[in-house]
This record gives structure tokens, C-alpha cells and sequence, in this order.
């Protein structure tokens, strides 16, 4: 009986010999893939944080280039929520950088390209939570969207009730609400009213996170707010107060 096992294997070594080169082969050429990809999408979200912290070094260009590197890595995996919540990004950043270009003649043509890049945007993001949804990026993606549009609709607080349950802690939903807030704030708006306990809130978590800290000072810088945040932030930490300029003092 082992003799015959033996001969068996010893007949088909060939075959053994060539599934474990396709298999090899295999493996490398995945591996190839994963590495393009995940370097796609780092280049792509660095880029996209440069730009939240200094929106003029963003260009349609760059936005263009950034697009065709995360289409490549979604043409390698196609299922990745990630890859779609990042796509959905840059369709945004497109939407923006082209109408502050305003290369055409026409008013008209622009507001079309701004509601197909919206559009775009928008069909990324669903895509995203329909592969994973309780991912708070893309359910902030579909309110920044209804932001451009100029829809601050029940859907629009609805998005950001989905992105608050999906990831509270997320600096992705700290810098939305922080920047939108005080936008709104400053521009005394009725929506303050809506937004005005989640704002002191998420700038409270936003300051707090390493990786939204930038991004929520410069944004209160931005809108000339330290005074209200800091009255606003009264009862927070030391640590988070101190880095609001004249929120602490000696006397």
C-alpha cells in the first residue's frame, strides 16, 4: 500500500511541482497588488489631510492624479469600503478646487460639473456603507455632501446621527461638526441652535485627539471663535484648554 502511494506521488510530482508554482505565482502577484494599493491609498490620504489644514495647496490637478491612483487600487480590490469612502472624498475636493478655477465661460457649465462631481461623491459613499455600514467616514461623506449642496435637511442631521452611533470617537466626525458648527455659528444661523451641544462636545473630543487636534484648532483660529470655545469649554480639562490661546490665565 505505501508502495503505491509512493509511485502515485512519485506520478504526479509534476503536477504537484506546477500547482505549487501557481500557487507561488499566485500569492506574489496578490501581494504585488496589496502593495499598490495600500500605497495608493496612504499617498491619497496624506494629500487629502494636507489640504484640510491649508485648502489652497489643493488643485484640480492633484485631485485629478489622487482619483486615478485610488481607481487603480479599487480596480485591484473592488470591495474595499475604504477605498470608496477615500474616492468619495476626492470627488468632493473636486467639486471644490473646479469651481474655485472656474476655467469655463459658463456659470452653467460650472454648477453642472459641481453637481456631477457631488454626484460622484455622493455614489462613492453609498458604495462605502453598503460594504461596511457602520463606518462613520462615509456616513459623514453623505452629510458633507448635502453641505455643498446647500441641504441642511432632517436627512442631512440624520447622516450625522448615523455617524455618531457607527464611530462617537472618530476625529473624522469631531472635525465635521467642529467646522460646520462654527460655521454656522458665526454666520448666526438657526442650525447653531440644532448643532450647538454636539459642537461644544466634539471640540471638547476634537482637541483632545491627536489626530483631529490640528485640524479643530486651526479651524477655531479660522472662524475667530477662541473666546466663545473657550467659555464654551469652561469645565474641560487643563490639557485642552491650555492649547486655546488666552484660556488660561494667571491672575
Amino acid at each position: 500500500m505505501t508502495n503505491k502511494v509512493l509511485n502515485a506521488l512519485a506520478n504526479n510530482s509534476g503536477l504537484l511541482k506546477w500547482l505549487a508554482f501557481l500557487l507561488a505565482a499566485f500569492g506574489f502577484v496578490w501581494s504585488m497588488q496589496l502593495f499598490v494599493a495600500g500605497n495608493a491609498y496612504y499617498s491619497v490620504k496624506n494629500s487629502i489631510e494636507v489640504w484640510q489644514l491649508s485648502p489652497d495647496k489643493a488643485s484640480t490637478q492633484k485631485v485629478n492624479s489622487a482619483l486615478d491612483k485610488i481607481d487603480n487600487a479599487l480596480n485591484y480590490f473592488p470591495n474595499n469600503a475604504l477605498y470608496y469612502q477615500i474616492q468619495g472624498q476626492l470627488f468632493e475636493w473636486k467639486a471644490i478646487t473646479e469651481a474655485e478655477t472656474k476655467n469655463t465661460d459658463s456659470t452653467k457649465t460650472d454648477l453642472t460639473n459641481k453637481v456631477f462631481n457631488l454626484q460622484e461623491a455622493a455614489k462613492s459613499y453609498e458604495k462605502s456603507l453598503k460594504l461596511r455600514p457602520n463606518w462613520s467616514g462615509s456616513w459623514i461623506g453623505l452629510a458633507s455632501v448635502k453641505r455643498q449642496q446647500g441641504e441642511l435637511d432632517d436627512e442631512f442631521y440624520s447622516y450625522l446621527e448615523s455617524a455618531n452611533r457607527a464611530g462617537p470617537q472618530d476625529a473624522i466626525l469631531h472635525k465635521f461638526i467642529v467646522d460646520f458648527g462654527l460655521q454656522v455659528f458665526n454666520a448666526r444661523s438657526f442650525h447653531y441652535v440644532k448643532i450647538k451641544e454636539r459642537l461644544k462636545h466634539h471640540l471638547n473630543l476634537g482637541i483632545e485627539n491627536p489626530l483631529s487636534r490640528d485640524f479643530v484648532l486651526k479651524t477655531i483660529q479660522k472662524h475667530n471663535a477662541n473666546e466663545a470655545v473657550c467659555r464654551w469649554l469652561r469645565d474641560a480639562s487643563y490639557p485642552v484648554k491650555k492649547r486655546i490661546p488666552n484660556c488660561i490665565t494667571y491672575n
